[in-house]
């Protein structure tokens, strides 16, 4: 629908805009589930956005009128099927206000790109029956903002990892100071002269040799490139996955790029002592629906791969539940062995599924498994599995490993310390749907409160920008850590 494509480009850090014209309920509900804290102004009440539908049907005259309800410094985000119009409109509005981005408006959820649709202001006028976006800001006293700054995003392994790569991609594309363009390897640097301001994130890079990393970021730095890496699980983990040991040559990797982003203070930790270049953006919810009110089936669910044997004897030590509520239903998805140890008939497999797809199966159950074995350096990975729950109103019985830190028991939801645990909470969360539903909603507060990406998403804008600003400094240092590349440059 239309409304959701001009959501997905209202800027996500408002507390209050205004939206004028048809699909207003639809735009609400999307844009509130993206950023839950924001309210709609009520009328002759200043707003930091004001979000007009329907250009074409607003004279230039009335934008200008209903552009007045605009803060300094705040913005009006406009679609258009009229090049014409917008024209007129930007005549209208005069140098009170500056272009923010203009564009054609191309749907896309896996691979996109909004460098390529910006138009010229000079030539809108000759767009005719395209969907255009434009966004202009009201100016104030203080100097212009900077030029917008482009963040390529390329995911070498996005599968199971969206909310690392494609998710924050699409998050950032509101930002009206952000020019965004997200895709999968091979990475096609996008043709911009040297010095436009831009970064290039990279999630979880398949470089296997110095001599490809070398090549590869003395193309990035000629071009001018500030290379990020996205990486959110322990170099150890991922070495264990592929079946192989890790090297202390595999760890000078991580200095190669410019700098690197991740998702846990630990990884951040053990990145920084081979860069000095860390940020760490905690996982968070993209979309956060209403909480539901109804009590919830009888049905458990479990999610995950490679979680070790502790999975398999948690999913063995239930039978207790079964007995005592035999028409509980465990749903499991990914992990064979999980499904296979219950000690039931009433369970269901499924395999990989698309991230929406494994939420919405997920907020179909009342509680969700999160057990964790505990293993070497699996204390360094997220709390995600939570935030997925909390965010459907589902609760989580989960591991002390990574969950303790975030999960109050008994408040936000339940901790299992022992393999007896398991089967005693999981019955008492059943039985009692009142405390479970209590459990569930000061999770989803939580999560409300604290946990969302907008909460997020001008930290890593201001982070890029910061790391474009210092490019220099960061060159000098990947040339000091990167053998050859100096001579590669030269």
């Amino acid at each position: 629908m239309f409304f959701q494509l001009l959501a997905g480009r209202t800027p996500l850090t408002v507390r209050r805009l205004a939206f004028v014209g048809p699909g207003r309920e639809g735009f609400a509900d999307d844009y509130l589930a993206r950023n839950p804290q924001a309210t709609f102004a009520g009328p002759g009440e200043s707003v930091e956005v004001l979000v007009l539908a329907d250009l074409d049907a607003t004279p230039p005259r009335d934008v200008l009128s209903a552009a007045e309800a605009i803060e300094t410094g705040g913005y009006l985000v406009a679609a258009s099927r009229s090049g014409p119009h917008v024209a007129a409109v930007l005549a209208a509005l005069g140098d009170g206000f500056r272009i923010a981005k203009l564009q054609v408006l191309v749907p896309g959820d896996d691979h996109f790109n909004d460098l390529a649709p910006r138009r010229d202001p000079a030539s809108i006028d000759q767009v005719s029956d395209r969907d255009l976006l434009l966004v202009v800001q009201k100016r104030g006293a203080g100097p212009p903002p900077p030029e917008p700054l482009v963040v390529q995003s390329a995911a070498f392994a996005p599968r199971l990892m969206d909310i690392r790569t494609r998710l924050p991609a699409h998050g950032l594309r509101g930002d009206p100071e952000l020019i965004v363009a997200y895709g999968a390897a091979p990475v096609q640097l996008l043709p911009l002269p040297p010095e436009t301001p831009k970064i290039l994130v990279l999630q979880r890079p398949a470089l296997p040799s110095v001599e490809t990393w070398r090549a590869a970021t003395a193309n990035s730095i000629r071009r001018g490139w500030v290379p990020v890496l996205e990486i959110d699980d322990h170099p150890a983990l991922l070495a264990a996955v592929a079946g192989r040991k890790l090297t202390p040559a595999d760890w000078l990797t991580y200095g190669f790029p410019h700098a690197i982003q991740t998702s846990t203070e630990r990884l951040a930790t053990a990145f920084s002592r081979y860069n000095p270049v860390v940020k760490v953006f905690p996982n968070a919810v993209f979309d956060l629906h209403p909480f539901p009110t109804a009590p919830a089936p009888r049905r458990v669910f479990y999610g995950a791969l490679s979680r070790g044997r502790l999975a398999a004897r948690v999913a063995a030590s239930l039978g207790p539940v079964s007995e005592e509520y035999p028409e509980v239903e465990f749903v499991v998805v990914g992990d064979r062995a999980v499904f296979e140890a219950l000690p039931t008939a009433r369970k269901s497999f499924h395999d990989y599924l698309p991230y929406n797809a494994y939420l919405d199966l997920m907020a179909t159950c009342a509680v969700s498994l999160s057990p964790v074995e505990g293993r070497l350096y699996e204390d360094t990975k997220s709390d995600a599995k939570f935030l997925d729950a909390a965010a459907r109103g589902v609760v989580t019985l989960a591991s002390p490993t990574i969950y303790a830190e975030t999960i109050v028991h008994g408040l936000t939801g339940l901790i299992a310390h022992r393999l007896t645990d398991w089967a005693p909470l999981l019955t008492g969360a059943l039985r009692d749907e009142t405390a479970r539903q209590a459990m569930a909603r000061r999770a989803w507060d939580y999560v409300r409160a604290e946990r969302m990406f907008a909460h997020q998403s001008a930290d890593r804008r201001a982070w890029y920008r910061e790391l474009w600003d210092r490019r220099e400094e960061l060159n000098a240092g990947v040339i000091a850590r990167l053998p050859g590349l100096a001579q590669a440059l030269a």
